[in-house]
């Protein structure tokens, strides 16, 4: 999960970790208030009373270096993008915790009208809001290095994200210390009706799809996997590095890789240098999808989505918007997933993010913008 600490949990000296967890489990009251949190919890995460709750950073432009957070907004009208903080339990209540959540939504990308870039980067970890931060401020301009030339370049383009992502992470370690943090990422590129996909960690996009014969049906495809320390190949890796696994527990608790008493919930993430050792990396995993012309949405999300709502469920609220509007699509999945973090919680929310790309996702409108955009630059550089 993107919230503070949510992804690793640390365990006491001279003890089994996975025993130490369940003994910190061991609180007064029902197995409920046990709580999803506890089980998923790490380092304690502290609010900090001077610092503002960030909001997601989207961008309508390529993120060029020394370019600031803006205010939530979608950069095309098909696009749709809302982040919500989490809450913190303190004595007699909750506090709002850091969003440590980034998104990212780029339009034209390299000022082709027929492309575009966007992603969901789920902070965790001490300084994981730092983390997301950095990929979103870094990562569109080490993918421009590695496409070569526009529009879209002479590399592949999913070769050229995995590179992005290594450069970014080997970056990262040279400008912060983000030994013990870091941050999943799910990125797509877009060009026409083909997307690139690169995936690392546990965030995830989907597609939903028309049903035939049900008009108001929708079914979801994922295009990303989950990468959990006990999935087989990624198992695999982490145990021939040295790494220890343990599965997911009954009672909810995710599987973890192990590293220096320190559990992280993830086999994949940009950060995390420590659990490096162990075979935690940071390339991703790339898919490539085709769209056809029953495909209606697209939709990339944090796990404070996924935790509690299935891609199906997902897919169901998106049918359930009759308008096809994105920003009340992302509005709805934002709000379901907050009212299910209330029932299974109580007084903990995960950052919740969303990013909905409406199909087709390319209108004349936007290809009008982009012209008249274009041709005013034109002008005032002439003038």
């Amino acid at each position: 999960m993107g919230c503070g600490g949510s992804k690793g949990v640390d365990a006491d000296q001279g003890s089994n970790p996975a025993d130490n967890i369940d003994a910190e489990l061991n609180i007064a009251g029902s197995d409920k208030v046990r709580t999803f949190r506890e089980r998923r919890l790490s380092m304690s995460q502290q609010q900090d009373a001077t610092q503002r709750v960030r909001r997601l950073s989207i961008y309508g432009s390529a993120g060029a270096e020394g370019l600031q957070p803006s205010e939530v907004r979608s950069p095309c009208s098909t696009c749709g993008a809302k982040t919500m903080g989490g809450f913190e339990p303190v004595p007699g209540g909750s506090v709002a915790k850091i969003n440590q959540d980034r998104g990212l939504a780029i339009y034209p990308w390299r000022g082709d009208v027929n492309a575009a870039l966007f992603g969901v980067y789920d902070g965790h970890g001490r300084i994981g809001e730092k983390v997301s931060e950095f990929v979103i401020q870094n990562l569109p301009t080490a993918l421009l290095e590695y496409l070569g030339p526009a529009p879209l370049g002479e590399k592949d383009p999913g070769n050229a994200l995995s590179e992005a992502y290594i450069k970014v992470d080997t970056d990262l370690a040279r400008a912060i210390d983000a030994s013990v943090s870091g941050t999943t990422a799910v990125t797509c590129l877009m060009k026409d009706g083909h997307m690139w996909i690169a995936n690392s960690g546990d965030s995830r996009a989907i597609v939903v799809r028309k049903v035939a014969g049900q008009p108001n049906a929708l079914h979801s495809i994922d295009l990303t996997i989950d990468h959990k320390p006990d999935s087989p190949a990624e198992m695999k890796r982490i145990l021939q590095m040295g790494g220890h696994v343990t599965p997911a527990g009954a009672n909810g608790s995710p599987s973890r890789v192990w590293h220096n008493l320190r559990g992280l919930a993830m086999a994949r993430s940009i950060g995390d240098h420590a659990a490096a050792t162990v075979g935690v990396i940071a390339e991703p995993e790339i898919t490539e999808y085709d769209l056809v012309d029953d495909d209606y949405a697209m939709v990339i999300a944090s796990d404070g989505v996924w935790e509690l709502l299935s891609s199906q469920t997902v897919a169901d609220i998106v049918a359930s918007v009759q308008s096809g509007d994105p920003q009340e699509i992302c509005d709805l999945i934002v709000d379901q997933s907050s009212y299910m973090w209330k029932v299974e919680e109580g007084d903990y929310r995960d950052d919740i993010t969303v990013l909905v790309l409406m199909m087709p996702w390319i209108t004349d409108g936007m290809r009008s913008e982009v012209a008249a955009a274009v041709a005013s630059t034109a002008t005032a550089a002439s003038g």
